[in-house]
């Protein structure tokens, strides 16, 4: 009974203080935190999912982004996987909705959904340059070393059009939004 009624005096204090207390405005971590709650579709990038979407093909990407040379990858359909985890991508398409390629290291790029699809990307899992323990070359990226096992998934695309087209690595989660969906 002592508990409850120091609970409630408590409670009772600090309530008028919360609630005016100006709102302060959020942080790009909590916007996307927000976005990722209100998501319309999610897949998680796992190898389990990424081998639901088909087999892995290996190529070359010409001058490839991170590593700033041709790199051979072996890599994942992106428009397979997202319609084997997305059953009503078309249905999403139509509602032009927006796609968050959120990454381990928080980086979440936000691209419309119909400019993906169809568009050549695709999920590279590893390079064969390297041991399959291995899975990348270890590289340098803005001066600073960047381990190979950070790099995880690591989206490419056939026409090599970047900045058109977002190429994170770390890639953990694509989050379906809603139309129109932007972070400030």
């Amino acid at each position: 009974m002592k508990r409850s009624l120091f609970l409630t005096a408590l409670l009772a204090l600090t309530l008028p203080t919360a609630l005016a207390a100006p709102a302060s405005p959020r942080t790009k971590a909590q916007q996307i935190a927000l976005l990722r709650v209100q998501a319309l579709a999610h897949a998680a990038i796992t190898p389990a999912t990424l081998a639901v979407g088909g087999r892995p093909v290996t190529f070359t990407v010409p001058n490839d982004y991170l590593y700033h040379r041709d790199l051979r990858v072996t890599a994942y359909r992106l428009d397979d996987f997202l319609r084997a985890r997305l059953p009503d991508l078309d249905a999403l398409l139509a509602r032009d909705a927006a796609v968050m390629l959120y990454c381990a290291d928080g980086y979440a790029p936000i691209a419309r959904l119909r400019d993906l699809v169809g568009a050549g990307g695709w999920i590279a899992a590893s390079s064969p340059e390297v041991d399959a323990d291995t899975r990348w070359p270890a590289v340098t990226y803005k001066d600073k070393p960047l381990p190979a096992g950070q790099i995880g998934y690591y989206l490419v695309w056939e026409n090599h059009r970047y900045p058109e087209k977002p190429q994170p690595w770390g890639l953990v989660d694509v989050d379906v939004l809603p139309a129109g969906t932007t972070v400030r």
